[in-house]
């Protein structure tokens, strides 16, 4: 018998509380990660035109997750769909956010 109160706390846990995702909410999912990595070339691209950029500033994640959401914004415009709604829904920032974070 183990001695760690992680593995009693195991032993107690009632997976039949947890509800099962929906598909909506998968497609979110999946459409959300898709946005975030069709960001990273976008912010790329910010940071290769901005070589001062330092991976600890604020004021410069700030400046491309706005360059990049802007970017984002117009292709989800001229897009339309379910990327284009999810991008105007604020998912543009999300994901512009996430890229930059990732580049600098």
């Amino acid at each position: 018998m183990s001695s760690f109160k992680s593995d009693n706390q195991l032993r107690n846990l009632n997976p039949s509380t947890s509800e099962p995702v929906s598909s909506e909410e998968v497609q979110q999912f999946d459409l959300e990660n898709q946005l975030a990595e069709l960001a990273v070339p976008l912010a790329q691209a910010w940071k290769d035109n901005h070589p001062e950029a330092q991976p600890a500033s604020e004021a410069d994640l700030d400046v491309c997750t706005l360059a990049v959401a802007i970017e984002m914004a117009i292709a989800g415009e001229a897009v339309g769909g379910p990327i284009g709604a999810l991008i105007a829904s604020g998912g543009g920032i999300k994901a512009a956010s996430v890229a930059c974070r990732r580049v600098l």
